[in-house]
């Protein structure tokens, strides 16, 4: 019995990650407006917003189905799966951080709001390797 509460609670923290992952960035790829230029002299992180559609689909497919062929296909199977968590580990801290200190300096609530979530999703995520498929 503990197993099976064990599994269904990866999966719905699978799924709470991927939903606050992937609504956010939807909402931030619409409301932000790309502009190259900016995007590199400002450093904003508005291509991690489309990582976060990735990312966060994956969560959710793997909650939903607990299918993990997607997870391996991002992620890799294979003697080096261990280098590639420990990376994406990090990708997560560390983007998660600067998408939510890049907030700071954004005008409009909501706007600011998406992103502190879309940082936390991201930190959340990088917790969640070290347990969750």
């Amino acid at each position: 019995m503990a197993n099976v509460d064990r599994a269904i609670k990866k999966r719905v923290v699978s799924i709470v990650i991927g939903s606050l992952m992937f609504f956010s960035s939807v909402y931030l790829v619409d409301k932000v407006p790309f502009n190259l230029f900016e995007m590199i002299a400002t450093f904003n992180p508005y291509i991690l917003y489309y990582v976060g559609l990735i990312l966060g689909a994956e969560r959710i497919v793997f909650g939903v189905t607990n299918n993990k062929r997607l997870y391996y296909l991002l992620m890799g199977e294979g003697d080096l799966a261990a280098y590639v968590v420990f990376s994406m580990f990090f990708f997560g801290i560390f983007m998660g951080l600067y998408i939510g200190i890049y907030a700071l300096f954004l005008q409009g609530l909501l706007v600011k709001i998406a992103e502190v979530v879309n940082g936390i999703s991201y930190v959340l995520f990088a917790i969640a390797l070290w347990s969750l498929p």
